[in-house]
């Protein structure tokens, strides 16, 4: 798992495989590794997805539907983004995939098993883009990619890892999903031979929690929650889930070669430049100047007494030094050139595309430099790239000044009279040897009109104060991978693309026969939708008058509730007055039947005085006869005479009695 330097110590025998487990990461590797045919063989018998064998399933779809709820999970993270877009690796049948189209996400899904993939492209048709490669699929960023039960599978998580960062396809944006079985569990150490998650060939790397989170820092992951899938506590947990995101590895890469990353003609450029410094570094003391991730440096450390590899670059040095650990090997920053090194201290120099990274008055100092710490007859082996080949790149904005092989020459002569330039070609090859031997003469075959190959790729400077080295011309051939296999195999993907491609084109044809009558159904859509659109302005504009209307008629009703109120309040006051009315009429009426009482009495008490008056007059009258017929009598005369005669007496004689 963990590339150059990783330390593994035998575990124990399954199956006729040996368990390592590795001291760096805590992974462990089953060993011998089954080759790509021999994997891809075991995943495309049915047996291995419905036959129910140790390491398999059952029943695909059944035992892979208790992951839709953790994949819908991941995928609501996403609501509401735009044209999402999920890579499944190891796809199987697509359950996963399923969920997501569903969701409207484009998909993409990679599965080695030609069995499995074929159900996956049945069961999703057009919904998804499903391949049986990494070589197949197009560069694009993705916001997921699910590896769920996948990496335990592969030799290596780092090879698959690379490829999907030199496609483009994991950035800083993109959520990485990964679960896989708990190899630090108790049940997985307590015996580690019968753990039920231990079968290979099908399950060749096994991850602790440290393993998994060690792998996700290492690919510079920012954001990384490892877990038990299915307990808070780790040690108990049967499989481990990982999510990250955030990781700038795939800048890292851009522009620092990390081999196993980007294409193979990157591997072509740069890995034999340092064979060939490793065949001149016997025994020597050796910097690499501009080391970057320190692979060459590790390279030529097999072959060199001391290596020590400078860079300006923190972050490509804290890969090397983590990566390539050799007793040998010391990698050191410096931002001045070298010029903290101390002077004719090394036998060899190795500067490998670098040069071109700066301008020209600092390519001069680096020259300078260099000539500076190495011993008299050391060497210098510098590339630099060739622009006529470049050009047909993207634009480098980190090449600041390329040269021609003359003008590479010019920069270099000042400081070392004795200079050959080799020209790096990359071309297919052919090869003729004997089982013995390994050795090849140089033939052309198709050579250019000059004889020999076109434009080199890059120039390779061998300079030295002194002698120059013996340096034969020399061919490098790729014992990895197989040419004609990779060839016809990315033949037969063209070839299916292509006609994919026609299908879609006469598909197309017909669609654009189809558009071009729906848009005539269109246009009368768009007049039917115009009359449409005038008769709900109209509607608008009468909704809003009858919104008017409604306001004032709301206004209207509130004073009209107000006038009520008003008028229920005078009403109540008007029946007061009239309640107190009627209560005065009524005493009115009762004071009238007194009043008309008292009358009626007074009425006769007056009845009765006149009738007392009439008698009383008569009475008068009565008594006047009565009186004048006294006074006319002699009685009335005689005593008013004795009343005049005693008047006189009486004043007569005062009192006196008479």
């Amino acid at each position: 798992m963990c590339g150059d330097g990783a330390r593994l110590s035998h575990l124990c025998d399954v199956d006729g495989y040996r368990v390592l487990a590795c001291a760096r990461c805590g992974a462990e590797h089953a060993t011998p590794v089954p080759t790509p045919a021999e994997l891809k063989a075991f995943y495309d018998r049915p047996e291995w997805f419905e036959g129910g064998e140790r390491g398999g399933y059952e029943n695909y779809d059944s035992q892979s539907s208790a992951s839709e709820g953790l994949v819908a999970s991941i995928l609501d993270r996403f609501a509401g983004r735009e044209n999402p877009m999920v890579l499944d690796v190891g796809c199987g049948y697509g359950t996963h995939l399923k969920l997501a189209a569903e969701r409207g996400w484009m998909c993409l899904g990679v599965e080695l098993s030609d069995h499995a993939r074929a159900k996956a492209k049945e069961r999703l048709g057009p919904k998804a883009y499903i391949v049986g490669s990494f070589g197949e699929l197009f560069s694009h960023e993705v916001d997921v990619v699910l590896m769920l039960d996948v990496i335990e599978h592969v030799p290596s998580p780092y090879a698959l890892l690379y490829q999907l960062f030199s496609l483009g396809i994991i950035t800083a944006k993109t959520t990485v999903v990964i679960a896989t079985p708990n190899a630090g569990s108790d049940a997985a150490r307590r015996d580690p031979a019968a753990w039920a998650y231990r079968h290979p060939p099908s399950h060749l790397v096994y991850y602790t929690a440290d393993a998994l989170t060690y792998l996700l820092r290492r690919l510079q992951f920012t954001s990384i929650d490892v877990r038990g899938s299915d307990t808070d506590d780790v040690s108990k947990a049967a499989g481990l889930l990982a999510i990250a995101s955030g990781s700038g590895f795939m800048q890292f890469m851009h522009e620092r070669y990390v081999p196993g990353t980007w294409s193979k003609i990157a591997e072509y450029e740069h890995m034999p430049r340092y064979a060939l410094a490793a065949d001149l570094a016997q025994g020597k003391a050796v910097l690499d100047f501009g080391c970057g991730t320190g692979y060459g440096a590790a390279m030529v450390a097999g072959r060199a007494k001391a290596v020590t590899g400078l860079d300006i670059d923190a972050g490509a040095l804290a890969w090397a030094r983590e990566v390539h650990r050799n007793a040998n090997l010391t990698f050191v920053q410096s931002a001045d050139l070298g010029a903290g090194l101390p002077p004719v201290s090394f036998d060899l120099v190795t500067c490998f595309e670098m040069i071109e990274h700066v301008d020209h008055a600092t390519q001069q100092s680096t020259v300078a430099s260099i000539a500076r710490v190495l011993k008299p007859g050391g060497v210098l082996v510098m590339s630099t790239p060739n622009p006529e080949v470049t050009k047909f790149y993207d634009a480098n904005p980190y090449h600041i000044r390329e040269m021609t092989e003359a003008k590479f020459r010019e920069l270099l002569a000042p400081h070392f009279p004795n200079i050959e330039i080799l020209r790096q070609h990359l071309q297919p090859a052919v090869a003729f040897d004997r089982a013995t031997t390994n050795v090849h003469e140089s033939r052309y075959l198709n050579a250019a009109s000059g004889g020999g190959f076109g434009e080199p790729l890059a120039f390779i400077a061998v300079c030295s104060r002194g002698a120059l080295p013996a340096v034969a011309d020399r061919a490098y051939f790729d014992a990895q991978g197989d040419y004609v296999e990779q060839f016809v195999v990315r033949e037969r993907h063209l070839n299916l693309a292509r006609f994919e491609a026609f299908r879609h084109g006469a598909r197309a044809q017909e669609l654009d026969e189809k558009v071009a009558t729906l848009y005539g159904y269109l246009n009368d859509l768009n007049a039917d939708r115009d009359a449409v659109k005038l008769a709900l302005a109209n509607a608008v504009a009468e909704r809003a008058a009858i919104a008017a209307d409604s306001v004032a008629t709301k206004a209207h009703l509130a004073e009209v509730l107000a006038d009520r109120a008003a008028v229920v309040a005078d009403r109540d006051a008007i029946q007061a007055d009239r309640e107190a009315v009627k209560q005065d009429r009524d005493a009115i009426i009762a004071d009238r039947a007194a009043v008309v009482a008292h009358r009626d009495a007074v009425v006769a008490d007056n009845a009765k005085l006149h009738g007392d008056l009439s008698m009383l007059s008569q009475r008068y009258v009565d008594l006047a006869a009565l009186r004048d017929q006294e006074h006319r009598s002699v009685r009335f005369l005689a005593r008013q005479l004795w009343r005049a005669t005693k008047m006189r007496l009486k004043q007569k004689f005062g009192g006196q009695k008479t």
